[in-house]
């Protein structure tokens, strides 16, 4: 059973932890449209501050794009991994996984031909990663979703994922979890007792990683199948935990 996650989990522990963060769903929340999501100076202030209380070991986990973080963090410092892991940046370096982009392209092209300009889905081709968007659509989800699948049933190299409004197609070996393990080996988070906080089917893989590592993962929502130990109910309880960190010593 899911507990729900409190700050005093964390109060003796401040200077050991890695803490990790989904971005949509998470720290934002889930706009109509993804590029509604705008900067906003007070939350990149408080990441800034909770950043060197952990010593520089905070990291954003998430499927959009580093360009796309860019924009809604203002070229942040900190590290992050976009496109559920498929591309990597810390303090110092990049690192985008060889992906088949050309296979991506080659479904993105498929999928657009087949919807058309109806059912006002949008897709997303990200490169290593392909999105269709649900959010203002109201197409019959089951069968396209089977649509997607026959698509993705023979490329060994892909995997399909259904989250929230949202179909992916992305590499099978790169997720959110081999992200955060990524991040685990090299400092500042070497060392540390990991915590990641999610929303979404794509962030169970980073659950399942810091469940391995003896961490904390945390699911945003009440939902009985996750693998997350922990839950926070909504986007504001998340801001309410970090609320809370800035004030630890």
């Amino acid at each position: 059973m899911l507990r729900q996650f409190k700050i005093n989990l964390l109060q003796k522990e401040i200077h050991r932890l890695a803490l990790f963060l989904d971005v949509d769903g998470t720290l934002y929340e889930i706009e109509k449209s993804p590029h509604l999501v705008r900067p906003c100076f007070k939350l990149q202030k408080k990441l800034h501050i909770i950043r060197n209380k952990l010593g520089g070991a905070l990291g954003l986990i998430s499927g959009r794009t580093l360009n796309d973080l860019d924009r809604i963090f203002d070229n942040t410092q900190i590290p992050v991994a976009g496109n559920h892991g498929a591309q990597l940046r810390d303090a110092l370096r990049s690192k985008d996984y060889p992906a088949n982009a050309k296979k991506i392209e080659e479904i993105f092209y498929k999928i657009t031909k087949l919807i058309g300009r109806q059912n006002n889905l949008k897709v997303e081709n990200k490169g290593s990663n392909l999105t269709v968007h649900f959010r203002n659509s109201t197409i019959h989800r089951k069968e396209f979703k089977k649509t997607i699948m026959k698509l993705v049933k023979h490329e060994p190299e892909l995997i399909f994922l259904e989250g929230k409004e949202v179909l992916e197609i992305r590499p099978l070996h790169h997720d959110k979890g081999t992200a955060i393990a990524f991040f685990m080996r090299t400092k500042p988070f070497l060392n540390r007792i990991p915590v990641f906080i999610g929303d979404d089917v794509s962030d169970e893989d980073g659950f399942e990683t810091i469940n391995k590592q003896g961490g904390l993962s945390v699911r945003v929502g009440k939902y009985k199948k996750s693998k997350a130990n922990y839950f926070l109910p909504d986007v504001k309880s998340v801001h309410i935990i970090l609320n809370q960190l800035l004030k630890l010593r």
